[in-house]
This record gives structure tokens, C-alpha cells and sequence, in this order.
């Protein structure tokens, strides 16, 4: 899927001369390669496929996160409790211990 072939690239002129047909070629393939003077330039990708890999870097991101803060040493614990009171909030319902 991401390997450059001639059904999934198109050229600046390409762009140029029927931008809207290029959209509809994206739409439908997920994706495609621009080239300038014959390198590829951008990659233009449909809306589903962008929301797809934003998610998952999204996702990795977290997890790296969750990684971190798993190896960092655990400090002296605060009861809920007392930083409400601290900061003037007002809990409601029970809280457990």
C-alpha cells in the first residue's frame, strides 16, 4: 500500500490541470504520492486513512508516556480528601479509603 506505483501517483501537474479529479483518485485509494521533476514530494491521503494513522500515533504516544511514568518512583500518596480541602472543592458522595 505504500509502495509508489502508477495507479497511486500523480505529478504537481497532474494537480494542477484537474485538482478535483486527483481529490476523488485520493478519496477512493486512501492515498496517493505527488512527484515534482520525478521525486515524490507529499503524499495526499483521504480523511479515514489520516484519522486512522493520527489515532495510532495518538495511541503510541500514550503508550510511550505509560512507559515513563511506569519507571518513575512512586512518591509519598495524598488523600483525595485532603487536596480537595486544600484547593476548596467541595466532594461529593463518599469517597473510599
Amino acid at each position: 500500500m505504500f509502495i509508489p506505483t502508477a495507479k497511486n501517483t500523480s505529478t504537481v501537474t497532474d494537480m494542477r490541470v484537474d485538482a478535483i479529479g486527483l481529490i476523488k483518485d485520493v478519496e477512493k485509494l486512501g492515498m496517493k504520492y505527488i512527484f515534482q521533476k520525478s521525486k515524490p514530494k507529499v503524499v495526499m491521503m483521504n480523511m479515514i486513512l489520516f484519522e486512522r494513522m493520527a489515532e495510532l500515533l495518538e495511541d503510541d504516544l500514550d503508550q510511550q508516556r505509560v512507559d515513563e511514568l511506569a519507571d518513575e518512583e512512586l512518591g509519598e500518596g495524598v488523600l483525595l480528601e485532603d487536596v480537595a480541602k486544600e484547593y476548596g472543592v467541595k466532594l461529593h458522595g463518599k469517597v473510599r479509603k
